[in-house]
């Protein structure tokens, strides 16, 4: 699991890399667009950290342009903005474009690591989530507890509704500990 980290300023990629690495998270770093997107390919980057402003410009609308271009690339990695120029609405922007969190120059190194701890175990939950399929019995357990519920607990009608006899409906009911 690796830390992307994405600016322009060298002094910058080498701090967050010192925090990120003192919290026991791997880090690579890199100074422009083509290197973080050919990064971001790499299976092994679990969260990019991007810099709104990876030239002289400070509109932040290099940033937005990336962010897009990542979520194009990997949707389900997140990814924290950051910007010495950050304005509400640029936030606002940034995060309808799906960033995960939004810090402003100078940051917290202890508020830098918990974003990314947070956002590394929900991306990773998401994951263990997604890679979750439900089982036949799963989906039979659901249909017998809908049909109960809908039938306020009959267990005549659920069955009629199941399409099954009472006696299956036990056996069921048993077998799923209901």
């Amino acid at each position: 699991m690796n830390v992307l980290i994405v600016d322009d300023d060298n002094a910058v990629r080498l701090s967050i890399a010192l925090a990120l690495r003192r919290a026991g998270l791997d880090s690579e770093a890199v100074s422009n667009e083509d290197d973080a997107l050919a990064a971001v390919r790499d299976e092994h980057t679990a969260l990019v950290i991007l810099d709104m402003n990876l030239t002289l410009s400070t509109t932040g609308r290099q940033g937005l342009e990336m962010l897009q271009k990542i979520r194009i690339l990997r949707p389900d990695i997140p990814v924290i903005l950051i910007t010495a120029w950050g304005t509400i609405p640029l936030t606002v922007e940034a995060m309808n474009l799906g960033a995960v969190d939004f810090m402003t120059k100078p940051w917290s190194n202890n508020d830098l690591v918990a974003k990314v701890k947070k956002a590394l175990a929900r991306s990773e939950a998401a994951r263990a989530a997604d890679q979750h399929v439900d089982t036949l019995e799963d989906i039979e357990r659901q249909a017998i507890v809908d049909a109960l519920r809908r039938c306020d607990g009959n267990y005549t009608t659920a069955a009629q509704q199941l399409g099954i006899t009472r006696q299956a409906l036990y056996r069921r009911i048993e077998k799923f500990k209901l």
